[in-house]
C-alpha cells in the first residue's frame, strides 16, 4: 500500500497558477505526484477573477475552492505596504479565507492542512486547524522567511505559524535551518519546488546580434531578483568590447526602472525585456541562449536553476541562499557576490572564454533527481502520515 493512499489533503495558498497567473508554478506538478501518491487534493486560494466563492473540480482527486474577495489578483505583501489603507482588504483576505478553509473542513473532512508559504497562507491554515481541530503544516519557499518575516510585525505571525505547525517544510536547505530557527528549533524537512516545462513546438526567435554570447535571466521583474546588477555588468561588459547580449523575461513592479536603466547606459542593442511568456516559448528561449544567469539578492532554490539545467545550460549565480553550495557542488558554472556588478562581469566574460562549456552540466542529472518533485511529494507524504500516525495513537 503506498504511504499516501487514502490520505486527504487540503493545501492553502495565497499564489496559484490559475487563470494565467504566472504565481505558484510549481504547485500543479507537485499535486500531480501527490495523487500520484494516493493523496486526494483540495486547494483552497483566492478568486483572482470575482468576489463571489466557486468550487470546481479539476480531476478524479483534485478539486479547487477560490473564495471570494475584492482584492482581485493583488499579493497580501503588497497590501502590506499600503499599511492603514490595506486594513479592510486584509481583513477580508483572511476572513473570507478562514470561512471557506472551515466550511471545506467541516464537510470534506482532511486529515492534514498544508500551507505553501508560512504567511499569508501559514495563517489561515492555523485559523482554520484551531476551529476544525485538523493539524495542519507548512512549506517556507523564501520570501516568507526572508523578506516577510524581517518586517515589523511579520515575523511574530511567521513565527507563531511555524511552532505551531505539526509539519514544516522548505524549499531550500539553508531556508530549513533559519526556518527551524523561527519555529525554535522544531525540525523543517527539505522538501524542494520544480517544474518541468512541457514539451511543444514554439516558433519563438531569439533576436541574436552577430557573434554575441547570449545570456537570460529569468524571473519576475523585481529588486529582489537583481536583474538591475545584470544590467551594471552588462554596461561593464560593453565598455570591455566583450560581445555579450542578455535577454530579461519576465515582468513585475521593476520593468519600468529597469527600462530606464537600460536607456540611460545605452545598453538597447545589448539587453532585450521580453516581458513574460509562454512555457513553450520559454523552453525555445532557453534553447538559444549560451549560459542563464540568476543575479538575485535574495534566494532560495529557484525554479530557473532547474529549468537551465534540463535546458544543458551553464550558470552564472549570486551567493545567496543555497546557490554556492549546488553550484560548486555539481560543477554548473560561477559564483559570484552578490550585488556586484563587476564580479557578475568578470563571471560571464570567464564563461565566455571557457573552452568547454559543455563540462558544466556533465552532473546536471544528478542534482535534478535531488530536486525532483516526486522526492518532494514524497517526503511530504511520510512526514504527514507520521504525524497523522503520532495522532492516533496518542
Amino acid at each position: 500500500m503506498l504511504v499516501g493512499e487514502q490520505m486527504k489533503l487540503m493545501l492553502i495558498s495565497s499564489s496559484f497558477p490559475d487563470q494565467g497567473r504566472p504565481a505558484g508554478l510549481f504547485l500543479p506538478e507537485l499535486i500531480g505526484e501527490l495523487n500520484d501518491l494516493g493523496v486526494q487534493v483540495h486547494v483552497l486560494t483566492q478568486n483572482c477573477e470575482a468576489s463571489r466563492t466557486v468550487t470546481e473540480v479539476i480531476r478524479k482527486n483534485y478539486s479547487i475552492t477560490r473564495f471570494g474577495w475584492h482584492g482581485g489578483d493583488l499579493p497580501l505583501i503588497a497590501l502590506s505596504e499600503r499599511k492603514i489603507l490595506a486594513l479592510p482588504l486584509m481583513l477580508e483576505f483572511f476572513s473570507r479565507a478562514m470561512l471557506a478553509g472551515i466550511q471545506i473542513a467541516r464537510k470534506w473532512r482532511p486529515d492534514f492542512l498544508l500551507a505553501e508559504w508560512l504567511i499569508p497562507a501559514g495563517l489561515v491554515a492555523m485559523m482554520v486547524s484551531d476551529f476544525t481541530r485538523t493539524p495542519y503544516g507548512a512549506r517556507a519557499l523564501g520570501s516568507d522567511v526572508m523578506i516577510a518575516a524581517q518586517k515589523p510585525g511579520f515575523r511574530q505571525i511567521v513565527q507563531l505559524v511555524a511552532r505551531r505547525a505539526s509539519a514544516l517544510f522548505a524549499d531550500g536547505f539553508d531556508l530549513c535551518a533559519r526556518t527551524s530557527e523561527l519555529a525554535g528549533g522544531k525540525t523543517c524537512h527539505f522538501s524542494p519546488t520544480s517544474r518541468r516545462l512541457a514539451p511543444a513546438a514554439s516558433s519563438y526567435k531569439l533576436k541574436r546580434n552577430a557573434g554575441a554570447f547570449v545570456c537570460c535571466s529569468i524571473g519576475r521583474l523585481h529588486p529582489v531578483k537583481g536583474q538591475d546588477v545584470l544590467v551594471a555588468a552588462m554596461k561593464i561588459l560593453q565598455d570591455r568590447g566583450s560581445p555579450v547580449q542578455t535577454v530579461l523575461v519576465g515582468a513585475g513592479p521593476a520593468q519600468k526602472p529597469l527600462t530606464e536603466q537600460i536607456a540611460n547606459l545605452g545598453l538597447e542593442d545589448q539587453v532585450f525585456l521580453t516581458g513574460r511568456i509562454e512555457d513553450q516559448d520559454l523552453g525555445a528561449l532557453l534553447q538559444q541562449v549560451d549560459a542563464v544567469v540568476i543575479p538575485s539578492r535574495s534566494e532560495s532554490i529557484p525554479l530557473v536553476l532547474g529549468e537551465a539545467l534540463r535546458a544543458g545550460r551553464p550558470l552564472v549565480v549570486s551567493d545567496v541562499g543555497d546557490m554556492r553550495k549546488l553550484v560548486s557542488s555539481y560543477n554548473l558554472g560561477y559564483v559570484v557576490p552578490p550585488e556586484e556588478p563587476r564580479a557578475l562581469a568578470d563571471a560571464i566574460d570567464q564563461l565566455r572564454m571557457h573552452p568547454d562549456r559543455s563540462s558544466f552540466t556533465s552532473r546536471a542529472d544528478e542534482l535534478l533527481e535531488l530536486l525532483s518533485v516526486r522526492k518532494s511529494a514524497q517526503t511530504m507524504v511520510t512526514v504527514i502520515a507520521q504525524v497523522l500516525a503520532g495522532q492516533g495513537s496518542s
